[in-house]
């Protein structure tokens, strides 16, 4: 909920609790049930404690409690401290064992929240920690673990994941992160970044017979807030996207009488993986044209996927010397929605009347790659 990092921010909760107070009265949302789970960035249980309502964050002294929401189990954990909290996992075990024998809860998702991911689930567990989290919710296919931490992405399918549960990244209201080893195009070239201010979150609603997550950008910024090894708070609007679907919804449905049926039905395992390439649906996807700067550019007219075109490999060649002139991994500007309909390149150091070759490979996150996109042009 704050920037504490052990830094002695603790009241900053009552300021926060405020500003929700004070705008869930604002839109005449009062009766709003708030579910905090304690973070890594938070301070102490006690200063959580002492800046919210009881019923925002009623743990018995260990981060950890257990709510009602419409009928359906929440159960918050706290991952800071999970791994070696006995306590903790006995009462989670225990909790979820006798919710899910009830036969009249059969079908029905519980709901874990929880700040850390744990190992081998979304993003393949990028960031994650807890491997015991993931071992003692193994048993128990209904569980839906819904965590944050990592700052990765929703609009990459692989922030869902099932195996022996399901486990959803939540993103962020902050910034989304990326994984790292690719370039973003920005207004000085082709940099090397891994994070977007976009601020992102999940609906997730319950119904009978499935369990439906959409997935929504709030808003998007080009600017970079990480240069020089620092980070900046200085956001710039106007933004990108605002308030718009990042992809799909997710589906769960909890088929099956036993827990291993449950498992068989699961669609979003590694086993069920997307295995569709993305394609370029024009017939010159590839074109030259003139930056604002007055430059050379590629400009490529973005590839289309079933889910998403995460980067486009890019190769850029001096066609009388086969000297290369760009080789990078581009992102596809996913975090931005609705994403861009084009990319621009940029050609740095393009020679007056010299020739180039271009070779463009849309690639999506799952690693599919479509046939190559070839431009001879001139400067």
């Amino acid at each position: 909920m704050i920037n504490d990092n052990g830094d002695g921010k603790g009241p900053d909760h009552k300021i926060v609790s405020e500003i929700f107070q004070a705008n869930l009265a604002r839109k005449g949302m009062t009766d709003t049930q708030l579910l905090i789970s304690n973070g890594n960035h938070d301070a102490s249980l006690a200063a959580i404690r002492s800046g919210y309502p009881k019923a925002w964050f009623p743990d018995s002294g260990g981060g950890y409690y257990e709510s009602e929401v419409k009928g359906l189990h929440v159960l918050t954990v706290n991952t800071e401290t999970y791994n070696s909290d006995t306590a903790q996992r006995t009462w989670l075990k225990q909790r979820l064992a006798a919710i899910t024998a009830d036969p009249a809860y059969s079908g029905k998702p519980v709901l874990v929240q929880g700040h850390r991911p744990t190992t081998g689930t979304t993003m393949d567990g990028q960031q994650a920690s807890n491997p015991r989290l993931a071992e003692d919710l193994s048993a128990f296919p209904q569980a839906i673990l819904f965590s944050g931490h990592s700052h990765l992405n929703i609009n990459d399918d692989r922030s869902i994941h099932q195996r022996d549960f399901t486990s959803v990244n939540d993103g962020s209201m902050s910034y989304v992160e990326i994984d790292h080893g690719y370039q973003m195009v920005t207004e000085d070239g082709l940099a090397n970044r891994f994070e977007s201010p976009t601020a992102q979150a999940l609906f997730v609603e319950v119904y009978k017979d499935r369990t439906e997550i959409a997935r929504v950008n709030m808003a998007a910024d080009k600017h970079d807030i990480y240069t020089g090894g620092q980070w900046s708070a200085s956001w710039q609007p106007p933004y990108a996207s605002a308030g718009t679907l990042s992809g799909a919804t997710w589906t769960v449905r909890l088929k099956g009488s036993t827990s291993q049926q449950i498992k068989d039905n699961f669609r979003y395992t590694d086993t069920e993986r997307n295995t569709v390439a993305p394609e370029f649906t024009t017939r010159r996807p590839l074109s030259r044209v003139q930056d604002a700067k007055g430059g050379t550019a590629l400009r490529i007219a973005q590839a289309e996927d079933d889910q998403m075109v995460h980067h486009y490999d890019v190769d850029i060649t001096d066609a009388a010397t086969g000297a290369s002139v760009v080789s990078s991994k581009v992102l596809s500007d996913f975090y931005f929605m609705p994403r861009p309909n084009t990319l621009d390149i940029p050609v740095p150091g393009a020679v007056e009347g010299r020739r180039y070759v271009a070779r463009v490979v849309a690639v999506d996150a799952y690693g599919n790659a479509s046939p190559a996109a070839s431009l001879t042009f001139r400067k």
